[in-house]
């Protein structure tokens, strides 16, 4: 069986600097799965890199045993929030239902269907009520869940994230894991880049430490260590003093 997506020796270079060097893992399928790493340690150039979005100067990156240009349909993809137009001229229901375009048949005519499946995914995010609103109205987190829901309408296999928690409320944080939890529990994968290392054992599966080659990957439980942070983050003492005490202000909820 093959896995959801598999790195192979992949080299990006942002003209003379080296971005990513011979990272190499395989991701299985039906797991969340978190990219973790300091500022420029090259985790959304690998989301970029496997899409054909950055270029690679080796290596290659396969989809369920595939290049991505035959199972593209089963490959769903969410950038930073900060690389979309919100003031583009277009609804909440409009954005989610282009999610549906992929499926569309000879036609691509929308049917009732896909306009009761975009409804039914819009309600599940907490959205239903924003349908008819102009995305530049949206808070941030109401953003994030709309794009989600986007790519939930495209029923993919994988599902790609560049910090889909990033600048979003504490509400949609937990509608969002929830999210990715079920879809896992459904087969689905999902591999995401993440910055908030309180909250690693609790949302992933396993992860992904990477800074600019990859430093390990496994099991939270295994690979999720003082030890590979130390090589990860160069071995800042404050940054573990500022996760313990992010943790327990958390568990206590104070923030």
């Amino acid at each position: 069986m093959s896995n959801a997506v598999s790195f192979q020796e992949i080299k990006v270079n942002f003209e003379k600097k080296s971005v990513l060097w011979q990272v190499s893992f395989a991701i299985p399928k039906g797991e969340v799965v978190g990219i973790i790493g300091p500022n420029g340690a090259g985790k959304s150039s690998l989301l970029k890199a496997a899409l054909g979005l950055v270029k690679p100067i080796s290596g290659k990156v396969e989809f369920f045993g595939k290049p991505l240009s035959k199972v593209r349909g089963r490959v769903a993809y969410i950038p930073q929030r900060g690389e979309i137009d919100w003031e583009f001229p277009i609804t909440v229901f409009d954005v989610a239902l282009m999610g549906r375009y992929g499926k569309l048949g000879f036609f691509k005519w929308v049917t009732k269907e896909d306009r009761v499946k975009t409804f039914n995914v819009l309600e599940k995010l907490n959205l239903e009520r924003l349908a008819k609103r102009q995305i530049s109205q949206l808070s941030g987190g109401q953003q994030q869940r709309l794009f989600i829901a986007r790519a939930l309408l495209q029923e993919a296999d994988l599902y790609l994230l560049d910090e889909p928690f990033n600048g979003v409320d504490l509400v949609t944080e937990k509608i969002l894991v929830e999210t990715f939890q079920a879809l896992a529990a459904d087969g689905k994968t999902i591999l995401m880049v993440h910055h908030d290392l309180s909250t690693v054992e609790k949302y992933f599966d396993s992860v992904a430490l990477l800074n600019t080659s990859l430093v390990a990957y496994g099991s939270v439980k295994a690979v999720f260590t003082k030890e590979n942070l130390g090589v990860t983050y160069g071995n800042r003492a404050a940054l573990f003093e500022e996760v313990s005490k992010l943790s327990f202000d958390k568990s206590s909820g104070m923030t």
